[in-house]
């Protein structure tokens, strides 16, 4: 079975144009507003289903910089403020804390992916302004991923002290 990660340089070799890896990246954005706006309507806790509705505003944003860039070939500037959920963690996981980790095992997947996707793209960039935006791009995704990161640390050590 090939890694998701090498699925995408894969699928990345074989596109023809920046516009083609721009739709590709905008339909991964979109994609990943789904996952969380879906699993924020599970989430029984108002602190959690406000950080999934955090990521999955992120992912929109996301799209709109890659349809801005498309369109107009001007890069917009990437912009992230990088929230501090820590001191709400205690509300955040309900009685259903496995379904809940399990979500955020998912979300910590699609963030890493779309890592990667960002590196392989900015590596694929034709100037510099380019190859900037894409590991802005590539940071943000670092940095909710550290976000999902943190959440399953404190899960994982508040269910062990249980």
């Amino acid at each position: 079975m090939k890694d998701v990660l090498h699925e995408i340089a894969d699928e990345l070799d074989q596109l023809e144009s920046m516009d083609e890896a721009i739709a590709m990246a905008i339909e991964l954005e979109e994609e990943g507003r789904e996952y969380y706006v879906e699993k924020a309507s599970t989430i029984e806790h108002a602190t959690g289903t406000d950080i999934y509705m955090f990521l999955a505003d992120e992912e929109k944003k996301h799209a709109d910089y890659l349809r801005h860039f498309r369109e107009s070939k001007k890069v917009p500037v990437v912009e992230f403020k990088y929230p501090d959920f820590k001191a709400s963690f205690k509300e955040e996981f309900s009685n259903k804390m496995l379904e809940e980790i399990g979500i955020l095992l998912g979300a910590l997947r699609f963030e890493h992916k779309s890592e990667y996707f960002y590196a392989e793209m900015a590596k694929r960039a034709t100037d510099e302004e380019q190859k900037k935006f894409f590991e802005d791009m590539e940071g943000v995704e670092r940095s909710h991923y550290l976000i999902i990161e943190e959440l399953l640390e404190y899960a994982t050590q508040f269910r062990m002290q249980t």
